[in-house]
């Protein structure tokens, strides 16, 4: 975040362009249904009766279209119901959007940049994207698979849903879908730990396609009726927060332990901690 300016970093951060970096290693996105810079343009009349509206250039920033009606749905957490799926939302209008606050809020958006700390947001272009709702394949609730990739290489991987989300749950397997222990839980550990996916195996390799040439790369995956499908790739995972992405130190410690810049970036930034230790002197002038 301080000091890798890779170029690359600005198609696989941005969630329209990040498509065609997928396409080109042969991995399907979740289907893109309209894109445009223009909010009027969304063509409502002829989208189906559910799908995801998103900002490409940051996080949270996504509504859900049911059957119809408008909700501001962000990371999904405060809409969902204790088995996963969704509450009863149209009985509560609390998140309910009208077509206009949908464009007004999009409109907020773009004229937004995400997290001035996260260098790469600062320069996405920014863009609105539709996406089809997915169906999850072996449950009624759709997971993210996390795959935490190093060079190319998955050495973590974490289950996400907005249920996990609500519930303030967390947990971790390795390549081999072993249950990674935390020496501390801040966060709940799920009551029904998630099965190992049928298709772990194609996830694998996906994101070993995905991160190959990257020193380092969140890959998010969902396993779906349609197949695997990448739903974004992120380099700055919860903008590398203290106690994240859990609040096991020893744990944090191991996966960052995973993370080898090469001889370069080892060299820049021990430079860059020597210029933040030197002592500053003013001159005879100053």
């Amino acid at each position: 975040m301080t000091r890798d300016r890779n170029q690359l970093f600005l198609t696989i951060q941005d969630k329209y362009r990040v498509r065609d970096y997928a396409a080109k290693r042969s991995v399907k996105a979740v289907e893109l249904l309209y894109v445009t810079q223009e909010l009027r343009t969304i063509p409502f009349e002829t989208l189906p009766n559910s799908y995801f509206i998103k900002a490409a250039h940051g996080w949270g920033w996504n509504i859900l279209c049911l059957q119809g009606n408008f909700y501001f749905f962000n990371n999904g957490k405060e809409i969902t119901d204790i088995d996963g799926t969704l509450k009863d939302i149209c009985a509560d209008n609390k998140h309910q959007l009208t077509q206009d606050e949908v464009i007004a809020l999009c409109t907020e958006w773009m004229d937004k940049k995400h997290n001035t700390k996260k260098w790469a947001y600062q320069h996405i272009e920014p863009n609105t994207i539709v996406e089809a709702l997915l169906t999850p394949l072996d449950d009624i609730e759709l997971k993210d698979y996390r795959m935490y990739t190093f060079q190319g290489v998955v050495r973590a991987i974490n289950i996400g849903s907005a249920r996990f989300r609500r519930d303030a749950c967390n947990i971790f397997y390795d390549h081999d879908w072993n249950e990674l222990e935390l020496t501390r839980y801040q966060e709940a550990r799920p009551e029904r730990t998630p099965l190992r996916p049928k298709r772990l195996d194609e996830m694998l390799a996906i994101s070993e396609r995905l991160g190959a040439g990257l020193d380092f790369a969140r890959i998010d995956l969902y396993d779906t009726t349609d197949g695997i499908l990448l739903g974004e790739m992120t380099i700055y995972p919860e903008g590398g927060g203290i106690n994240s992405p859990t609040t096991c130190p020893a744990f944090n410690h191991w996966l960052g332990n995973q993370w080898k810049l090469g001889w370069r970036k080892s060299c820049e930034a021990f430079l860059l901690s020597l210029r933040k230790l030197r002592p500053r002197h003013k001159n005879k002038a100053g």
